[in-house]
């Protein structure tokens, strides 16, 4: 332990991502787990994803082999590396919370501003909604 086994990408704008993000960094006394902002064009460029890819789902990549997982068997290798949760992950990854999960997280994600209180970034084109013209 003490070298990184994960890479999480996720939204570096989101609330809800962030506070998730110190959720999981105050329960990774081992520093298990790499954070980076896809949003940041070099970490996008690092990945096989397009930027709305990356925007869709939490994407992360094992250090050790280089698999990716996106979503919620994302959300579960995350889990995988947390010493007091690696446990629920067997029960997680059986149907019907497999089916259950994924659609929960989709809807989350797709909704992660709106419920949170906070206007959604710019794109990667710069193009933000605030400033779209309805109809566009």
């Amino acid at each position: 332990s003490g070298a990184a086994q994960l890479e999480v990408y996720t939204d570096g704008q989101c609330p809800l991502c962030l506070w998730m993000r110190e959720k999981v960094e105050r329960r990774d006394r081992f520093r298990q787990v790499k954070w980076l902002d896809y949003r940041d064009p070099e970490v996008q460029a690092r990945t096989p994803y397009s930027f709305q890819e990356l925007d869709a789902e939490m994407h992360t990549r094992r250090i050790a082999g280089g698999n990716w997982s996106a979503g919620y068997p994302a959300w579960l290798e995350v889990m995988r590396v947390l010493p007091r949760w690696r446990y629920l992950v067997p029960l997680l990854s059986i149907w019907p919370l497999t089916f259950l999960g994924r659609v929960f997280y989709r809807w989350l994600a797709t909704r992660r501003y709106k419920l949170f209180g906070a206007p959604p970034p710019c794109d990667a084109n710069g193009v933000c909604s605030l400033h779209k013209k309805s109809g566009q």
